[in-house]
């Protein structure tokens, strides 16, 4: 009794070491379907301490934004806006993070400013059924509702950051990085037209309307952020 005690106690130890070095990828998203939400989720760890952090800090093999965050205590947007990093932050083995102190420029302008207002295009040219979806926060952003295969085009010059599907709650998704500091998202597409790091110009096809991800009929889901913060899809087209 005593000896098969010993052997499973052995064998969850082995498992959970060979969890802990798993890469990231294997590990899924952090955030999950809160990967877009505008506030970060509270961090905790077992250890008050802020071993292992250097600064820069050097990302290892199982490092995630938020682990990272978590490790040096700091919230995970300002350590993205620190190293100019975008949705879905991907990092890689050897890569170099400043940890920022004081605050980030996306604390420091939240909100676009009417001095610098773009107008930006419709991101489909035909008019179909759409509607203004509040999250939790209160801040919109656009569900356009068509049939499979409408084009989905860029509403504003920038290049392409993101495009495939990561993230199984948005399917199909594409992510723009626009040069006035704004960034928009385009999900549940059927197909996708652009690939990363490709520059899009304004309203050039980027992909087309679908029923990917967890949605239960054909749309498209369009989020946008300035400096790294969401911001109310709505006030881009009422400028």
């Amino acid at each position: 009794m005593i000896r098969k005690l010993i052997a499973i106690s052995l064998l969850i130890e082995f498992l959970l070491i060979l969890s802990g070095c798993a890469p990231a990828k294997y590990r899924g998203w952090d955030d999950g379907d809160r990967y877009f939400d505008e506030s970060s989720r509270p961090y905790t760890s077992s250890s008050n301490s802020s071993r292992g952090c250097t600064n820069p800090y050097v990302v290892k093999s199982g490092d995630t934004l938020s682990i990272v965050a978590q490790r040096c205590h700091v919230n995970m947007y300002q350590l993205a806006d620190r190293n100019d990093l975008v949705p879905p932050y991907r990092l890689f083995i050897k890569q170099e993070l400043i940890i920022p102190s004081g605050k980030s420029r996306s604390q420091q302008a939240s909100a676009p400013s009417k001095k610098h207002a773009t107008v930006f295009s419709w991101p489909v040219k035909t008019k179909l059924k759409y509607e203004y979806v509040p999250d939790r926060a209160g801040i919109n952003g656009l569900v356009i509702y068509g049939k499979p295969g409408e084009n989905v085009y860029a509403i504003e010059a920038g290049h392409v950051v993101y495009a495939g599907n990561g993230i199984a709650h948005y399917g199909n998704m594409v992510i723009i990085k626009h040069d006035n500091e704004y960034l928009t998202v385009y999900a549940h597409n059927q197909t996708l037209k652009v690939r990363e790091g490709m520059r899009v110009e304004k309203r050039q096809l980027v992909a087309t309307l679908g029923q990917t991800g967890t949605v239960k009929k054909p749309q498209l889901y369009l989020e946008a952020r300035y400096r790294g913060r969401k911001i109310d899809v709505k006030k881009l087209f009422s400028q």
